[in-house]
């Protein structure tokens, strides 16, 4: 069965903007002029000055596939919880279908035909008696897990950068952008010039 893709933000610092330009302006001994230019934070980051922003973070929860988790989780300065396929039996075929595949004539068919046979192998495999961490070894990187990530803004910002562009992977560039919007109408002096 195929899917979609989510992402939903469950938990942020509270007052992360005002956190962050406190913490830029201890910097610059300029504390008595908090919150007096909505521009600040922006010209920081514009500077280069992004460690300021590292003090605030936030948690999403976020559906795609393996093929996805396996490229974010490259993204060292995080956490991640992700679905287990070693504790927990896949028990229906969810995974996604790439949109791109609806470019080559029969690309789909084939496709459909590869799920339905891993599906079909993993069920019999547990059938059989094999444990489901073994039997995952049969399943595709189309497979759709949830996995919950915390970043500080810096790294948000790198990973929006990063995982934009047309180079990045189609499902990806979907995700970040659930994200991005996100965090421009939870943080704009931050996320904004995005």
């Amino acid at each position: 069965m195929a899917y979609e893709v989510s992402v939903r933000l469950l938990a942020i610092t509270p007052d992360a903007e005002l956190l962050t330009e406190q913490a830029g302006r201890l910097c610059y001994a300029s504390g008595n002029k908090l919150g007096t230019n909505e521009n600040w934070l922006q010209a920081r980051i514009r500077q280069g000055h992004e460690s300021l922003i590292e003090h605030a973070s936030a948690t999403f929860y976020i559906k795609a596939s393996r093929a996805l988790t396996h490229e974010l989780v490259r993204h060292r300065i995080a956490s991640y919880s992700q679905r287990s396929q070693r504790y927990v039996k896949e028990t229906a075929a969810d995974y996604i279908t790439p949109a791109e595949l609806g470019e080559a004539d029969g690309a789909e068919g084939i496709f459909k035909e590869a799920m339905t046979a891993a599906w079909e192998a993993y069920r019999r495999l547990l059938e059989a008696g094999v444990k489901p961490e073994i039997a995952r070894y049969v399943l595709p990187n189309a497979c759709a897990t949830e996995i919950i990530c915390t970043w500080n803004f810096r790294e948000i910002r790198h990973l929006i950068r990063l995982r934009s562009g047309p180079a990045a992977l189609p499902e990806m560039r979907q995700v970040v952008a659930g994200i991005k919007s996100i965090m421009q109408h939870q943080a704009p002096k931050i996320f904004g010039d995005m």
